[in-house]
């Protein structure tokens, strides 16, 4: 009798334990936050960041379908939608992660594209622009030439759908650079690498000059400042009193640079390696791969949140100990 007790005992355990195996277990920040390798994959950030920017969560979230998912933590939250950024994970993959639906997954991640681009990007970087004696404090060896340097500038675009039915619009994303329908921005970093200004989504077609002028970019400039960029901004005509731009000189009619023209390209060329580095970083982030029709109303604040994490990754120079956020 005993025996056969202790049998159907085993047999509940067994039948009990199989069950818990093929139990689904969501992903949860617990999983990998102690695992580095894991966190720079999951989110592009290390544990410390990711604590930082999980402040979002002492703030009150407004859900844009209208409920609150409650059964799953703030902080998984954030992890959830760091991961849409950093890999683009389908949203069903995702749901599949954490044990919940495609709706709530959509839900948290538009909600925190949202947050994160209030309290990081408008609180932080948006009008901004650090002053020159900022930029001094932190100025690496590479911008000796350019010890007045504020703003480093650059554009850079991220294809997407043809929008819709509308012609004109189409006509607008064309890029022939590309070759495809893009969107652009242009991103301005400090001379330590930070990223400092990142403008709206433009359609492709829109020149480095027509967005500048547009963005109002440099109303943000003081007298004695230095804009670095490429050939593509002559916007001389637009810089305000006291403002200077240096750019790489034309080639002239005799084809080739003299020596000291040679000497020019290169420095610019150093100093603006920053700005194409970061802009690398951005589109690092798999959603900017190619931005569907689904996200197209909120391209432009995923683009400037994608922006604002370069911020919170490592530094680029190994001068700059620690990052430099935007500040006056």
């Amino acid at each position: 009798m005993i025996f056969q007790d202790l049998k159907v005992e085993i047999g509940d355990l067994q039948t009990e334990i199989a069950e818990l195996k093929a139990k689904k277990h969501p992903l949860t920040l617990d999983h990998i936050i102690d695992c580095e390798q894991k966190m720079l994959m999951y989110t592009s950030l290390k544990a410390e960041k990711f604590i930082i920017i999980d402040a979002t969560q002492r703030f009150p979230l407004n859900y844009v379908d209208g409920w609150t998912p409650g059964i799953i933590s703030k902080s998984d939250q954030l992890l959830m939608c760091l991961m849409k950024l950093k890999l683009n994970s389908p949203l069903l993959d995702l749901a599949e992660r954490f044990c919940t639906s495609k709706t709530t997954i959509h839900n948290i991640f538009i909600t925190f594209i949202f947050a994160l681009h209030e309290v990081f990007f408008q609180g932080m970087i948006e009008n901004n622009i650090p002053s020159l004696l900022k930029c001094k404090s932190s100025m690496p060896a590479s911008f000796g030439d350019f010890s007045c340097c504020r703003l480093v500038i650059d554009a850079t675009e991220v294809t997407q759908d043809v929008p819709g039915q509308d012609m004109k619009a189409q006509s607008q994303t064309y890029s022939s650079y590309k070759n495809r329908h893009t969107v652009k921005s242009v991103t301005g970093v400090a001379p330590n690498r930070a990223v400092v200004y990142v403008s709206k989504l433009y359609p492709g077609s829109t020149s480095d000059v027509a967005i500048v002028e547009h963005s109002n970019m440099l109303a943000q400039l003081s007298p004695g400042d230095l804009i670095l960029s490429d050939k593509g901004f002559t916007i001389h005509p637009l810089l305000p009193p006291g403002v200077h731009l240096n750019i790489p000189p034309f080639l002239k009619d005799k084809g080739q640079y003299t020596p000291a023209e040679v000497q020019v390209c290169r420095k610019i060329a150093r100093s603006r390696i920053h700005v194409e580095r970061v802009n690398e970083r951005i589109k690092n982030f798999e959603i900017l791969s190619h931005i569907p029709q689904q996200y197209r109303h909120i391209s432009t604040k995923i683009f400037q949140v994608c922006s604002m994490l370069v911020n919170f990754q490592e530094p680029m120079i190994a001068e700059i100990a620690e990052n430099f956020m935007p500040n006056e």
